[in-house]
């Protein structure tokens, strides 16, 4: 008696194994990655002798305006914290490169007026008790909120903020900064491993973080600073990615 041959292919349809779609890295990653590239490599040809650095330093601020208009073009319409971190970025390239080649006479102490004219257009423009979102905290002035739940999306220009998450399903989200500070409590958060998206230009970022955490940092750093004051836990419960961008800038963990 013959035994059934289960060898051949089966009759039924077989879907093939879906492989995950790569993550891309942040725009303005990107385009701070390829700046610190084609640093390099100009550094690297001037120790080679193949170019002479000494003429082109006097032009370094062009580096900040490419930075500046890379982010206002990759920017979304709707992404008005973006949009001004890279304005600011533009105009403070602008103004060094106008000094440098001497079609500007002027100092920055001589511009501080522009700061008064800027937050007096903004309260001008503020629709009256316009206020923050729920999760997302306002672009201009100081405040204090709860995040309910949702994607974290915090912007602050010129200001603080104070953010406090509590919601039990937190996945991650932004925080842009620009001439400002954000703190940002998650110590009473719930998450298994979450993902904060920072973008940090002069600017200050404060993390509380649950004593069973472990956080990664993988953000780009330009003459910025990370300091890490947490005790990392024996065996880690969940963890917190920290991924994005410091320009002058610097974030301090803590428990």
């Amino acid at each position: 008696m013959s035994m059934p041959d289960h060898s051949g292919p089966s009759s039924g349809p077989q879907t093939p194994p879906t492989t995950p779609a790569p993550r891309r890295a942040p725009s303005h990653q990107l385009w701070l990655g390829l700046a610190l590239v084609l640093a390099g490599c100009t550094f690297l040809l001037d120790s080679l002798h193949l170019v002479e650095l000494r003429h082109y330093l006097p032009f370094w601020p062009v580096l900040i305006i490419a930075l500046g208009a890379a982010r206002l073009l990759t920017a979304a319409p709707n992404d008005k914290g973006e949009q001004v971190v890279g304005g600011v970025l533009l105009a403070i390239g602008c103004f060094l490169l106008f000094r440098r080649l001497g079609w500007l006479h002027m100092d920055f102490r001589d511009l501080w007026p522009l700061f008064l004219i800027g937050v007096g257009g903004m309260l001008l423009t503020r629709r009256p008790g316009q206020g923050g979102m729920p999760g997302k905290a306002g672009l201009f002035g100081h405040g204090r909120q709860d995040h309910p739940g949702g994607p974290l999306d915090v912007k602050a220009v010129l200001s603080g903020q104070q953010v406090r998450v509590q919601a039990q399903d937190f996945t991650g989200g932004q925080v842009q900064v620009a001439l400002g500070g954000v703190e940002l409590d998650l110590s009473q958060a719930g998450f298994q491993r979450a993902v904060i998206d920072v973008s940090l230009v002069m600017a200050g970022l404060e993390l509380r973080v649950p004593t069973d955490c472990r956080v990664r940092v993988t953000a780009s750093s330009v003459l910025g600073q990370v300091e890490d004051k947490t005790h990392p836990p024996l065996a880690a419960a969940r963890e917190l990615e920290v991924r994005g961008s410091l320009v002058l800038g610097g974030i301090t963990i803590r428990h």
